[in-house]
């Protein structure tokens, strides 16, 4: 058998693998490409069961639910309506080609015409993307992958080195690099090695130092959640469980957490092995997730201290991150029910064949924390400019008020018990202290609307001038 065949056969291998341990992920979850001529970088489409999720090349998201009334009566065409975007779109059972995009005519009646997007499914990759909805075959053991980091002419691997460090080397076939990816229920992995007949696991122990491979354990730090990179067909993030928001990322020479913003050194990309995989140590047999009692939902009060206008989005980061709106005049607050994960339980039972070819049967019961459900991007509205009709002639002296939204901060929302069932919060503050204004989610034109405030904007600032010069 020549080299190429063993590649090839091992790379089946491990697209069958895939394929019958994530067969409901392909059905409740598909990720498209949407190019059109003159874009230079193309969108997102992902399918849902109950909706459809448009990401731009910006990363700015809109969310579309399913709707069943929207579809062709032919049965070719899928419908979906968004409230924010305030259009339908129909899909093509095809799954390639242009959508359609649906407005309302005088008579309130849906036209459809055809989008200059088209759709393309994208390029297909062996890594598993475990979600709450997947099954496990445990009849089959995890096949090993390689682990590639950087573009593909100067890809790099994650090994482990002498000394029983991590570190990116060039692809061989040294066991050194023989990864597992083992999908547990709730839509978490681990990412696995064996060595010497004992399994080990990669851990982000204690954050802001190097990670490392452990014992296989009880140990929530020891999950990850594996998501896909936007606009990057075949790349993938690893979010950590025990700290979210954060990924792994190798820089400065080493193998550490920093915040998730899909960067090129964040993405890993899985690539079949060049020798076909040594007999497996490592299988399944059960696994369970057991949840927490439920929490009640959290009303959370949000009170504007601040002298401007807010504009508050709360995304849902269960829905790829689809946002509430809030416009809060100063002084004024707005309620919202916030829903609270509790955490569970893992309860797993697998086996690891021993030095003898027995099987040694362990389980385990993992902790996982409450998840984060929600963050908050600040914006302020701030006074641009006043155009002030100089010649009396006009009978508005103040001819245009233009206002402009204003990053503040991005606020991430505890979870868990950690937010209470009743909370108050002060946007402006919290989102000042953040001092993180780069990082707020996007406004778009249907997020910002520009009528003027019930203010009188040029007396407010005469009178401030007056008050601050009586003062000395």
């Amino acid at each position: 058998m020549n080299a190429h065949r063993i590649m090839l056969e091992t790379g089946l291998a491990l697209a069958s693998w895939i394929a019958s341990t994530y067969a409901i992920e392909v059905t409740a979850q598909e990720t498209y490409l949407l190019s059109s001529e003159g874009l230079s970088q193309p969108s997102v489409a992902i399918r849902q069961q109950d909706g459809l999720v448009i990401r731009d090349a910006a990363g700015q998201e809109t969310y579309y639910r399913r709707e069943r009334g929207l579809d062709s009566q032919d049965g070719q065409w899928t419908g979906y309506y968004s409230r924010d975007a305030r259009q339908a779109l129909q899909w093509p059972q095809s799954n390639q080609g242009p959508m359609k995009i649906g407005t309302l005519d005088r008579s309130q009646q849906w036209q459809f015409r055809s989008s200059r997007m088209s759709i393309q499914p994208q390029q297909a990759t062996a890594f598993p993307m475990p979600n709450a909805a997947a099954t496990v075959d445990m009849n089959q053991a995890p096949i090993p992958i390689h682990l590639g980091w950087g573009e593909s002419n100067r890809r790099q691997y994650l090994a482990r080195v002498a000394g029983g460090g991590l570190n990116l080397v060039p692809q061989s076939a040294m066991g050194s690099q023989a990864w597992y990816i083992v999908p547990l229920p709730n839509g978490l992995a681990r990412v696995q090695y064996v060595d010497q007949g004992t399994v080990l696991a990669l851990g982000c122990g204690n954050q802001g130092s190097p990670l490392e491979l452990y014992a296989l354990a009880n140990r929530a730090d020891q999950l990850w959640r594996i998501k896909a990179c936007p606009g990057i067909a075949g790349g993938y993030a690893l979010e950590s469980l025990q700290f979210p928001g954060q990924a792994l990322t190798f820089q400065t020479n080493r193998l550490t957490l920093a915040p998730m913003v899909f960067s090129p050194i964040q993405q890993w990309w899985p690539t079949p092995p060049i020798l076909p995989s040594v007999q497996p140590i490592y299988r399944s047999v059960t696994q369970n997730i057991i949840s927490n009692p439920a929490l009640p939902p959290s009303e959370v009060t949000f009170v504007n201290s601040h002298r401007e206008t807010l504009i508050v989005l709360v995304a849902d980061l269960r829905r790829d991150g689809t946002t509430q709106k809030f416009r809060i005049p100063s002084g004024a607050s707005e309620r919202m029910m916030m829903d609270r994960d509790s955490g569970a339980t893992i309860v797993e039972t697998f086996e690891i064949r021993s030095n003898f070819g027995d099987w040694d049967r362990r389980e385990f019961r993992t902790p996982v924390p409450p998840s984060p459900i929600y963050d908050i991007s600040v914006y302020e509205e701030f006074l641009q400019s006043i155009a002030i009709d100089a010649t009396g002639s006009s009978p508005n002296p103040i001819e245009d008020i233009n206002y402009q939204p204003r990053s503040i901060g991005l606020i991430p929302v505890p979870p868990g018990p950690a937010l209470p069932q009743r909370a108050s919060l002060d946007p402006y503050r919290l989102a000042e202290a953040a001092n993180n204004p780069g990082a707020v989610r996007r406004l778009n034109a249907k997020d910002y609307d520009q009528k003027l405030p019930n203010t009188d904007p040029l007396g407010d600032i005469l009178r401030e001038i007056q008050g601050r010069r009586a003062a000395f």
